[in-house]
């Protein structure tokens, strides 16, 4: 076997099995073109690129069956301005081979794009998909967990931050090169209080890092990391382009190819730790981030230790029964005293009724939510979202209403 043959056979094993000799989950990928239509819009469409577990690789193969204790988790990437949604299949197509169902929107392809509209586009194609766990006529019934993760590259990693800004049932964003938008993605940044895994590039003339990823990075208010790549460029987190490539006047100082690979380093432990929240994850990206192999790296928030948690805030969500009807008792354990804010939202990210409102003793506390709204009237049945916040963290879980 030649030694090029051996060396990608050996990188393709770890890919599987990851550090510690952890095994992880692959499937074929399957793919398909659809378009959802949001009635909060005006019956706007969203035609979206399709990646997810198949039980075959290839166009509209069945998905495959949701691993035991748990279902897909759901991503929606954001293109960059002028470039195609395939552009982005090399990401899409890996996540979907570990478990995630991926939605790339083909919207936003103007010359003069809405960023407003598209950041509502990303966060409106994953509640949809999210969502089609709970809808016996979708594909994807049963088969969807509760987390989604919005990400995107330059236009669309701003985009992502709009969107993880105006709704709060989105777990995680992640960008890529993210470029400053109107409105401005560094003043939404300031309110996002979730995870956030930030790339720039040092060779990135088109949104240089100082004034767009930085900035950005400065402004969260959650668990966040920034990883700059050296020799990185703009165009290289996207597959080959003539039009991106034509207006980035910097030279790349490694292969598209390296760039990519540095990428899937950090992406694929960071989405298996925060999104998949397999066990053993938070180690193994730790243990990436730790070696700065070719990149540097900042972060604020503590790094789950082994064991594989999603970034841990002292904010812990339950609920029972779930799906419920008439009622649901919601209970949090809080792990220090401080004010706190409870809410429901809807699956629009809409504030339904908030169950309380103030400071909190250390300990345990539970609310009974009996399916109204604030003004006393009955909310349809459906998915439903608890989220608490406050200065200390927050935590969200999925709540099922049935009528």
């Amino acid at each position: 076997m030649p030694l090029s043959t051996w060396i990608r056979t050996v990188c393709l094993l770890l890919a599987i099995v990851g550090p510690g000799g952890l095994a992880h989950a692959q499937y074929p990928v399957g793919t398909a073109d659809v378009t959802y239509t949001d009635g909060a819009r005006g019956n706007r469409a969203v035609p979206v690129d399709l990646y997810y577990p198949a039980t075959a690789a290839g166009a509209g193969q069945p998905v495959a069956e949701a691993p035991a204790g748990g279902g897909f988790a759901t991503v929606a990437f954001g293109h960059g301005f002028q470039m195609p949604a395939g552009a982005y299949a090399w990401v899409a197509g890996r996540l979907a081979e570990f478990g995630c169902v991926v939605a790339v929107p083909r919207t936003g392809g103007e010359l003069f794009p809405s960023h407003a509209q598209f950041g509502l586009d990303l966060a409106f194609a994953a509640r949809t998909l999210r969502d089609a766990g709970a809808l016996p006529a979708s594909p994807f019934f049963g088969r969807m967990g509760p987390r989604a993760l919005v990400m995107g590259h330059s236009m669309g990693g701003g985009c992502a931050l709009l969107a993880a800004a105006g709704d709060p049932t989105l777990t995680a964003v992640a960008a890529f090169a993210a470029a400053e938008t109107n409105p401005s993605a560094v003043v939404a940044a300031a309110t996002i209080d979730r995870p956030a895994l930030l790339f720039a590039g040092t060779n990135d003339c088109v949104t240089p890092p100082a004034g767009h990823q930085i900035p950005m990075y400065g402004a969260l208010a959650g668990w966040r990391a920034l990883a700059t790549i050296d020799g990185a460029s703009h165009c290289q987190f996207n597959a080959y382009n003539f039009l991106c490539d034509l207006g980035e006047s910097c030279s790349a100082g490694i292969t598209r190819q390296e760039q990519q690979d540095t990428v899937w380093r950090l992406l694929e432990p960071w989405v298996r730790w925060v999104l998949l929240q397999e066990a053993g994850a938070g180690a193994w990206y730790q243990s990436v981030a730790a070696a700065h192999d070719g990149f540097s790296y900042e972060q604020v928030g503590a790094v789950a230790a082994a064991g594989g948690a999603a970034p841990r805030t002292g904010w812990r969500l339950h609920a029972a029964p779930n799906p419920f009807n008439p009622a649901v008792v919601v209970t949090l354990e809080l792990d220090a005293a401080g004010p706190a804010e409870l809410a429901i939202f809807d699956a629009r990210g809409r504030r339904v009724r908030v169950l309380a409102d103030g400071p909190l003793e250390a300990g345990s506390h539970a609310w009974r939510w009996d399916g109204r709204d604030e003004a006393g009237r009955a909310v349809p049945g459906g998915c439903y979202l608890a989220r608490v916040q406050g200065a200390g963290g927050g935590a969200t879980g999925k709540l099922v209403l049935l009528r």
